[in-house]
């Protein structure tokens, strides 16, 4: 009888083992399809992120020419309240 159950008990360790093994499968196709994914779009990223900071300098040059009147004025205004609050003090 014992050595029928330690037949069985070696059955039993084989099927966790199965099941263990599973898990640890599908997560080392998942990093090695990411590593082929990675290499097959490096091209493309490359070229979005190009594009991308073409976008972003447009942006910042439109926002700058759009706010730049609005700082010469404040400044202007700030220089001409500092000059009068100068002249005026005693």
């Amino acid at each position: 009888m014992p050595t029928a159950r330690d037949i069985a008990l070696i059955f039993l360790s084989l099927e966790a083992l199965v099941i263990a093994l599973v898990p640890l499968a599908i997560a080392v196709g998942l990093a090695y399809g990411t590593y082929r994914l990675h290499r097959l779009v490096r091209v493309y990223l490359r070229k979005g992120q190009v594009a991308m900071q073409r976008v972003n300098d447009s942006v910042s040059r439109a926002s700058d020419r759009l706010t730049r009147p609005l700082i010469d004025a404040h400044a202007a205004g700030s220089r001409a309240s500092v000059t009068l609050k100068k002249l005026t003090r005693r």
